[in-house]
């Protein structure tokens, strides 16, 4: 879906003025009496884009994310986004929730309003370039201001590389690179106190969709990665697979059956959507061993998408271990 624009107002015209305005704004940076303005006085650097090579502002100080990966990822590192495309996804993390309220909204990641993004008269706008989206989004961007658009990996489970090149290009990766050493050290504590349970037990990780079907992601997922990362085996639907993950109809749902564990999904609140509850309710899913059994859990934070999110993830996993 191309980016929201004001009805009356050409997207060719629009971006021309958008334009002006940042060069307005850069005039303005550079003769503040001194004072440096965003972007370091006017200094750049050059960092690998999806589309390739991009020049960014050496020190981005007015960041506009247009999709909800980076801005966790800048949250993580203690920087606030200027403006951030809507959540669409899973929720927001609770101690993050009141500073993202704060935070002026541009759109959704597959409708950005280009207008409130240039509004916000930003330095640098950061996001990701998935399928989804028009091919030449970062060049329409750059149109505002400096763009850095990350690719989109073909597994979900990739947001750990994503969140060290957001902190790099604010100029916060050793912060970015303290969060991931913290999260590696809690999946090897995982790893080493839970070693016998993880030995004798396989793990399923299922969300439910419409018509009929749902899926059973792969340790490569949102959270599958967590899992995996902390000595988690998945059972043999999911094991050794890659990408998101597989779908099923609710009358294959024994394929299941091998697995000791069932995690569905959760929101960071532990809300369970539509489509899931209609999955726990289907008489078959509900003849799955490990459902049978009374090992079927909701994991809040299903849809992990940034370093503390993925703690957030381990502590959890840490209140079912002992219960399995």
């Amino acid at each position: 879906m191309a980016p929201h624009v004001r009805p009356g107002l050409s997207r060719r015209g629009f971006l021309a003025g958008a334009a002006g305005v940042a060069a307005t704004l850069a005039l303005a940076a550079c003769g503040g009496g001194g004072e440096s303005g965003g972007g370091g006085g006017g200094a750049t650097r050059t960092v690998q884009g999806a589309g390739g090579p991009v020049q960014i502002p050496a020190n981005p100080q007015r960041i506009v994310c247009t999709d909800f990966y980076t801005t966790y990822a800048l949250l993580d590192v203690g920087v606030t986004p200027s403006g951030t495309a809507e959540a669409t996804l899973g929720g927001v993390l609770p101690e993050y929730q009141q500073v993202y309220d704060a935070i002026p909204k541009v759109g959704s990641p597959t409708a950005l309003n280009f207008e409130a993004i240039a509004a916000q008269g930003p330095d640098l706008i950061l996001g990701t370039l998935v399928p989804s989206l028009p091919a030449d989004l970062g060049a329409q961007l750059s149109g505002i201001a400096p763009t850095l658009l990350l690719p989109a990996a073909a597994n979900p489970g990739s947001w750990g590389e994503r969140a060290l090149r957001t902190a790099d290009a604010v100029n916060r990766l050793p912060q970015g690179e303290q969060l991931k050493a913290s999260y590696d050290q809690h999946a090897a504590r995982i790893r080493q106190q839970y070693a016998a349970t993880l030995a004798r037990t396989t793990w399923a990780l299922v969300r439910g969709s419409s018509g009929g079907v749902f899926f059973s992601d792969y340790p490569t997922s949102w959270s599958g990665v967590v899992l995996a990362d902390s000595g988690f085996r998945f059972g043999q639907f999911a094991a050794g697979k890659t990408g998101a993950g597989g779908r099923l109809s609710y009358e294959q749902a024994t394929q299941l059956d091998d697995c000791d564990v069932v995690l569905h999904l959760a929101d960071t609140r532990g809300g369970v959507d539509a489509n899931t509850r209609t999955l726990l309710a289907q008489p078959a899913f509900q003849q799955v061993r490990a459902v049978r059994e009374g090992r079927l859990f909701p994991l809040p934070n299903y849809y992990c998408s940034h370093y503390k999110q993925g703690e957030a993830v381990q502590s959890y996993l840490e209140t079912v271990l002992p219960r399995v």
